[in-house]
């Protein structure tokens, strides 16, 4: 069992399920993360954090392409029967999904969602039959406080893991000596502290872009968008926005 420098597990004892160091201000332990979305960013999502070592139970709106991405996962990944029950015991849900179907898999879920993280990596962009890109929401309107908007009291959002394309992703991930950033952007510190093990657990280095009213920087079109930098070069664009 290897520990990183901050006290973050960089890799779980299988078949066990993931574990952090815990204390009394961090309120993180033995977590299971669910994923809801199954299709490509959702895919080398739930590939990238299983090979961390994190326990995850998948579904998607076409069932059978959860059972055959836990398949072929493996590490413990599981498919579970539906949205809901992708939850049973999962500390954290990412929601790989369409900006467009957010909302009504989020009211769908709502009771559950109490005291968990919700990560979501959505681009709130849509693209019609010529594969031209429109933004969803008005100029300088951040997807975080949008999504932060639909969710239940008592819910710690991040926007997170939407910041690559999924084959970037992968093969981003896990560079040596030095890590990628994976940029992220979240209100509380509960919820940075999560997310930053959700990320290093995937192999890469978090680095916070700033508070929700901040996504924007990691949507289709920001300045953070689609860059593989180092933690040294990720400051730096930090610091000088």
């Amino acid at each position: 069992m290897a520990w990183q420098p901050d006290g973050h597990q960089s890799r779980c004892d299988p078949p066990g399920p993931r574990c952090v160091h815990a204390d009394a201000n961090s309120n993180i332990g033995c977590m299971t993360t669910a994923i809801i979305g199954t299709g490509g960013i959702g895919s080398a999502i739930a590939r990238e954090l299983a090979s961390g070592g994190e326990p995850l139970r998948l579904a998607s709106a076409d069932h059978e392409s959860a059972r055959t991405l836990a398949a072929k996962t493996g590490h413990g990944a599981v498919a579970a029967a539906d949205n809901r029950d992708a939850l049973q015991g999962a500390g954290a849900v990412i929601l790989a999904l369409r900006f467009t179907v957010l909302k009504s898999v989020i009211a769908e879920i709502a009771g559950q969602l109490a005291d968990k993280l919700v990560v979501v990596p959505s681009n709130p962009v849509s693209a019609d039959a010529q594969g031209n890109i429109s933004r969803l929401l008005p100029e300088g309107q951040s997807s975080g406080n949008v999504v932060a908007g639909w969710l239940p009291a008592g819910t710690r959002l991040a926007m997170a893991f939407g910041t690559l394309p999924a084959d970037l992703l992968e093969s981003a991930s896990n560079q040596s000596p030095t890590p990628a950033v994976l940029f992220y952007a979240t209100d509380g510190d509960r919820a940075a502290r999560e997310v930053e093990r959700l990320i290093r657990t995937a192999g890469f280095e978090p680095v916070k872009a700033g508070r929700l009213d901040q996504s924007t920087r990691l949507e289709l079109g920001g300045d953070l968008h689609e860059l593989v930098v180092t933690p040294a070069q990720a400051r730096s664009l930090i610091a000088g926005a």
